[in-house]
């Protein structure tokens, strides 16, 4: 599987949820950024397939792999717009899960404090 595929399909759930976060916020530029990604977002994945669908002519894909690719990046699809839904839908709630996300990927990522042991 073309890796355009899924980075093309992340890009369009990405601006799905933008484009839901700016329609909620009133941000026309989230809005615009997020419309911009999501439609790059399905251009990059059609590249991929057509790609793909070069390779699967030429005998250098196999099928078994590229059908479990699309259905990954279908539900990867229907997942964002899920998220959007949502995300119109419950904004507050939105708000503290992305908040409650954050702090969680902050935790995750923050080095442990160092121990400093000192002969007396």
């Amino acid at each position: 599987m073309d890796e355009n595929r899924f980075e093309g399909a992340a890009r369009k759930v990405g601006g799905k949820v933008e484009s839901a976060v700016g329609d909620l916020t009133g941000d026309r530029k989230m809005q615009a950024d997020g419309a911009m990604d999501r439609f790059s977002g399905s251009a990059q994945r059609t590249y991929g397939q057509a790609k793909d669908s070069v390779r699967n002519f030429a005998g250098q894909a196999g099928d078994q792999a590229s059908d479990y690719g699309s259905q990954m990046l279908d539900q990867l699809e229907e997942a964002g717009d899920y998220i959007a839904e949502q995300v119109d839908q419950r904004p507050i709630t939105a708000i503290l899960v992305a908040a409650g996300i954050g702090f969680l990927i902050a935790m995750a990522t923050k080095p442990a404090p160092r121990v400093v042991y000192r002969r007396r």
